[in-house]
């Protein structure tokens, strides 16, 4: 593989280029302080371009927007405006050129609002209100929605309506409330606490349409960011579009890129779940067909046996054996009690014959004083004494006269 390092080992433009792009990928977004010096929309694009000049030094940036973040900006974009741009460094490898994707552009008056945002954001990631183990699963089938959307408007409709195709029994419980302005937190906030207090729905969903940078803050708002944080039931934010990123997307146990999909983050899709269900159908009699074909196999095999082809030779073969068992356990019973007789004879006459009893049958006796002590000599006994005499069959008592 080429290296570039010589011209002997030189790489391809392509090469190059998606070198370049995978390393300009891994950068993060950025915040960039700078004056438009041109904007350009072509007709039918849903993008703007624009060069960023620094103010002080000789540096350009190009910059493009999605179209819709551009006119959705109360203040009018032009040139000479001195901005902040909010976005991400990308490399286009068809043009070799460097760009910024905006995600938010607005004057610099504004500046201090992004920043404090920005600040928020670090405040509470801090908290760990943004941690991954915080976050609550979503139910794969939720009986109930709750949806918190704006009056009537086409977030609803797209949440709704998309969920339904995927699975037309799913309900909702729907909270129109103000998605921008002065009233949206609050609204939001009321509406979600009191889902939270009904326990009626399984999941909740917090979903608009996009919108400028500024119609977007109520859902960076503080207090709604810790409401949702505080939420029992599992959140789900589907804010704006893929470029916007307000703080509930980091908040939320899930964030969806936009309304639409939302609904297929939330409900699985009927059609794919019967397919499934077949597939597994399928599988199950394969598995039950192969299992009964292998034990009729092993049940022929079976039957094909001695034991069960023909059971009188069998039991008569086994009843043969077992009566030539029986005999040689009797001989070796039989031969295991003489040898152990023949052992024991003799020794059962020597202790006989060693035994006090044995001497007794042989006209010994034992003779015993008054107080049991054993007489051995004639001067072990005294005058007038009475001695117990032990002979082999009984005792006799006898009176010392000299």
């Amino acid at each position: 593989m080429a290296t570039g390092q010589s011209p002997e080992d030189a790489i391809q433009v392509k090469d190059a280029a998606r070198a370049l792009s995978e390393i300009i990928t891994q950068l993060p977004s950025v915040w960039i302080e700078g004056q438009i010096t041109s904007v350009k929309i072509r007709p039918g694009s849903d993008w703007v371009f624009m060069d960023l000049r620094d103010v002080s030094a000789d540096a350009t940036l190009n910059v493009v927007f999605n179209r819709s973040v551009i006119e959705n900006s109360p203040t009018e974009i032009t040139s000479g405006l001195r901005v902040l741009v909010h976005g991400k460094p990308e490399f286009w490898m068809n043009r070799g050129s460097l760009i910024i994707r905006g995600k938010a552009i607005s004057p610099v008056g504004l500046g201090e609002l992004m920043i404090q945002l920005e600040k928020l954001k670090q405040k509470l990631a801090a908290e760990g209100l943004f941690a991954p183990e915080r976050k609550k699963a979503i139910p794969f089938l939720p009986k109930k929605i709750g949806l918190i959307c704006g009056r009537a408007s086409a977030a609803m409709k797209d949440v709704i309506e998309n969920t339904k195709l995927r699975w037309p029994g799913i309900e909702f419980d729907v909270h129109e409330v103000a998605v921008q302005g002065v009233k949206s937190s609050s609204e939001v906030r009321a509406s979600l606490s009191q889902l939270n207090a009904e326990k009626k729905v399984d999941v909740i969903v917090i979903t608009r349409g996009g919108g400028s940078f500024e119609d977007l803050l109520p859902f960076s708002d503080e207090l709604l960011i810790r409401a949702v944080a505080a939420s029992v039931i599992p959140v789900v934010s589907a804010i704006g579009h893929e470029q916007d990123t307000p703080l509930l997307d980091y908040v939320a146990d899930l964030r969806a890129s936009t309304p639409t999909d939302a609904a297929s983050k939330i409900v699985p899709d009927l059609d794919d779940e019967i397919d499934l269900i077949d597939r597994f159908i399928d599988s199950m009699r394969e598995r039950i067909s192969n299992r009964i074909e292998r034990e009729q196999v092993s049940l022929e095999r079976l039957l094909e046996t001695s034991a069960l082809n023909s059971p009188s030779e069998f039991i008569q073969t086994h009843r043969d054996e077992l009566f030539d068992l029986k005999s040689g356990l009797r001989e070796l019973i039989t031969s295991k009690i003489n040898n152990e007789q023949s052992w024991f004879k003799p020794r059962l006459a020597q202790l006989r014959t060693l035994s006090p009893m044995g001497t007794l049958a042989r006209g010994f006796a034992i003779v015993r004083g008054k107080d049991g002590k054993l007489i051995r000599k004639s001067s072990d006994a005294s005058i007038g004494e009475v001695l117990d005499i032990r002979v082999e069959k009984d005792s006799l008592k006898a009176q010392v006269t000299k």
